[in-house]
């Protein structure tokens, strides 16, 4: 058990097991049980084995000790349950167990990721009173606490007093009584209780970084002090330096910072990049936060959730297809990682950007606003659907015939994607690009020729208003084609294709040994875009 005592659900196994086969539990098998709750986070099955064990002692069978205690303790105090963590040392001493350092530190923790700065300052004087030297984690668990309850000022004042004080002189000797109740000692008037004096660790000093706030020149000063002190900053050191920096306008500081870490022998993890980005974010160093993402992945960093989130929130409006292209590069990769990204946020920047072809008031409310009262089916799946089919079509060299595909899209969906490749076509030709040929736009495939007219043209209607009416485009069409490898033979091609044209539909023919199936598709000119171009170009907002 004691050996696979990470696995909690394999140590109840041998539990278990072990009591099916007549093996009465111990004192031991219990504290392992305890152990692996708290590995796993289990506050509610280790409150269980804790009054199992309580109630066997309690008949007689069983004695807890000082790690039983303890360990619970440390169970509740990870879970910010401080006050069941002082119920557990009121059974401890009803009990007649003494606390150890181990269990003094993890009441202390108790108060102090809860941000009880009194209450675990009076801990620390019970511990002291009671003739038990604290460590170097007690001491941090109190400093931790002036942190989380943003006490700053207060746990520079206990660190220096520490410093300068000795703890043997001052500590005074307490004895509890067998009802747990403590005898009066003399008390010291320093901001701990008692003066106490210790050897600061790293973790001391990256507590006391946080206790800096946004103070550069105080963190600044911790770090010339770590290294004095004979220590070396580790990563979380750096990264709340790096943090610090960014919190008073300083992205060059945090870069550097981020420079000096590697130069120090320290490869930067995700979490510095991270803050970095996140400073680079802050004060809209976009290009930068953009290039610290690329060169962590150059390092082979992998990126987080928190990373890909922070750099997707970069950009609050597009400028370029390439900051679009940009975006959606992460976008795709972090979805390629498993990641669930905010797909209605990026979609609205997507909307809002590719509107500015038409005006530079799309970004006020009322076309893109129509989109936002579609009623989706399953809204998620659907913008993830139409981010990857922008994406694809923002690839795609448009020197060469470029398609686009609206096959399975809403009409709204498919406004979006037309308008994402129209813009990427304009933003191009302002950089000299040439435009070689029509623009083909696929509506869907048909089963059936003669079941044209009654079709749903939905999707067909909103883009033939906004390519003729909304941009002045010349569209011809709806065109069919048939594919090449859909014909049965040349009678029904025939029949087909005048049908076709009785009903006024234009159609292109390819031959096939076998039953047509019908792609509608309209195709704007390129004539009509070069005009629409040369009207347009200068608009697009920067």
């Amino acid at each position: 058990m004691n050996v696979n005592a990470h696995d909690l659900s394999y140590a109840l196994r041998i539990f278990k097991h072990m009591k099916y086969l007549g093996v009465v539990p111990d004192l031991a098998s219990y504290n392992i049980l305890l152990k692996a709750c708290c590995r796993a986070g289990r506050v509610d099955l280790a409150k269980n084995i804790y009054e199992e064990a309580r109630h066997i002692a309690m008949m007689g069978k069983l004695k807890l000790d000082v790690i039983t205690y303890s360990t619970i303790i440390k169970v509740f105090a990870d879970a910010k349950m401080w006050q069941m963590a002082l119920k557990i040392k009121e059974d401890m001493l009803s009990a007649g167990v003494i606390p150890n350092v181990v269990t003094w530190s993890s009441l202390i923790s108790a108060c102090a990721n809860a941000g009880l700065v009194e209450e675990a300052t009076q801990i620390f004087k019970e511990m002291l009173l009671a003739s038990c030297e604290p460590n170097s984690q007690c001491c941090n668990s109190l400093l931790h606490a002036c942190v989380e309850a943003c006490q700053y000022d207060r746990a520079f004042r206990i660190f220096q007093s520490w410093r300068r004080s000795d703890f043997q002189s001052s500590c005074h000797t307490i004895n509890y009584n067998s009802k747990g109740q403590v005898s009066q000692g003399t008390e010291n008037s320093s901001e701990s209780g008692n003066m106490v004096s210790f050897t600061p660790t790293i973790a001391t000093f990256n507590i006391l970084m946080k206790a800096c706030g946004t103070d550069y020149y105080r963190a600044k000063s911790l770090m010339d002090e770590i290294k004095i002190a004979g220590l070396s900053p580790n990563n979380i050191t750096w990264s709340i330096f790096i943090d610090i920096c960014g919190s008073t306008g300083n992205v060059g500081g945090s870069v550097q910072a981020l420079e000096a870490m590697r130069n120090n022998g320290l490869k930067p993890d995700v979490v510095a990049y991270t803050t970095a980005i996140k400073a680079c974010v802050r004060n809209k160093s976009l290009k930068l936060a953009f290039s610290l993402f690329e060169e962590m992945k150059r390092y082979r960093v992998k990126p987080n959730l928190v990373t890909y989130k922070t750099i997707l929130r970069a950009r609050r409006r597009y400028g370029s297809v390439h900051e679009v292209q940009q975006c959606l590069a992460i976008y795709q990769d972090m979805r390629k990682e498993g990641y669930s990204p905010n797909d209605n946020f990026l979609k609205e920047l997507i909307e809002e950007w590719c509107e500015g072809v038409i005006t530079d008031k799309s970004l006020e409310k009322g076309i893109v606003g129509q989109s936002h009262s579609h009623d989706y089916i399953d809204r998620d799946t659907r913008q993830s659907v139409l981010l990857e089919k922008v994406a694809a079509h923002l690839e795609r060299d448009i020197s060469q015939s470029l398609a686009v595909d609206l096959r399975g899209l809403t009409k709204v969906e498919a406004r979006i994607v037309v308008l994402a490749v129209l813009r990427m076509i304009k933003e191009n030709y302002t950089k000299g690009d040439p435009l070689e040929d029509d623009v083909v736009i696929i509506l869907g495939a048909m089963n059936e020729l003669t079941g044209v007219v009654n079709h749903k043209c939905e999707v067909q209607d909103a883009v033939l208003k906004l390519l003729r009416n909304e941009l002045g485009l010349y569209v011809v069409g709806p065109r069919l084609s048939l594919n090449r490898n859909d014909a049965e033979n040349p009678l029904e091609r025939e029949i087909s294709c005048r049908n076709l044209e009785k009903i006024g539909i234009s159609i292109d023919v390819e031959w096939s040994p076998r039953r047509p199936a019908v792609l509608r598709r309209l195709s704007v000119t390129r004539k009509s875009l070069y005009h629409w171009l040369q009207r347009r170009v200068g608009v697009i907002r920067r």
